[in-house]
């Protein structure tokens, strides 16, 4: 298709003025980027730390200690196993022998002030005695299987033990002393410990000072770089173990028998949260 000669020249002046155009919006938006970039280098763009908008985890910053407790520990109970052992040709004959004898020792005791709940049998038991006999025989050499010695019964023990759990502030030596005057034939070495009730007590205020000594580790901790404790993530308790504390004697008027004083400790795991 043919324009006229004056078409022309206005199409072509038209065509140069837009490509004149371009290059003008071209350098303008040169010049745009190179400052954004220039204040970009500037002026860094913030990084948020924390977690991010709708995340599901997160990590949060942790501190793991332990922390100890420990109390001294006197023992309010104690026990003693008090014995009677008798003999007879018969068992009806060593039990009958061995009532009596306990009856005596038991009432012994109650006339101590030692009511029924602190006495309870822990041991009753009647047994045949056996003893090797060799029956009457010419010496000859190989003896007959007839002349080998062979064990008989020759006859019945009787074994009965009660044990007395008193007060560990009350005279443990004079029950052993009545005891032993009324008949007793064996008594066991007083065994001092911690009643329930008491080791709960301990217990429980342990528990106490052993988590608020692993919370001031934490709380140092944490001030160290300059965060403080927010919440409690976990904690573990190493149970108390309560030692029972032996007492030998010697039998004898005035029997010493002392308690004696222990220390007991707890420890707790934690770990702490820090912001």
């Amino acid at each position: 298709m043919s324009y006229p000669t004056g078409n022309k020249k206005i199409l072509g002046l038209i065509a140069g003025i837009l490509a004149m155009g371009l290059v003008a919006a071209s350098i303008a938006g040169g010049q745009a980027l190179s400052a954004a970039a220039q204040q970009n280098a500037e002026e860094p763009i913030p990084v948020d730390l924390g977690c991010p908008t709708g995340a599901e985890v997160c990590e949060e910053a942790e501190v793991s200690t332990s922390g100890t407790a420990t109390t001294k520990v006197n023992p309010d109970k104690v026990s003693v196993t008090i014995g009677v052992e008798t003999r007879g040709e018969t068992a009806k004959e060593a039990a009958e022998a061995n009532a009596e004898l306990m009856n005596k020792v038991i009432a012994a005791l109650k006339g101590l002030g030692i009511a029924d709940d602190q006495i309870s049998t822990s041991w009753y038991s009647v047994n045949p005695v056996y003893e090797w006999r060799s029956p009457p025989c010419i010496e000859i050499y190989p003896q007959p299987p007839e002349c080998a010695p062979k064990s008989e019964i020759t006859g019945y023990s009787a074994s009965n033990s009660v044990t007395v759990t008193l007060d560990a502030d009350e005279d443990v030596g004079k029950v052993i002393d009545e005891a032993v005057a009324a008949g007793a034939t064996n008594v066991n070495g007083a065994y001092f410990f911690v009643s329930a009730e008491r080791q709960e007590e301990v217990r429980s205020s342990l528990i106490e000072e052993a988590i608020a000594n692993a919370r001031g580790r934490a709380d140092k901790a944490a001030a160290a770089v300059e965060m403080q404790v927010t919440g409690v993530k976990s904690i573990s308790l190493n149970d108390v173990s309560f030692p029972v504390f032996y007492k030998g004697f010697a039998e004898g008027a005035s029997t010493p028998v002392l308690p004696g004083q222990h220390e007991v400790s707890m420890t707790v795991q934690a770990t702490f949260i820090m912001s």
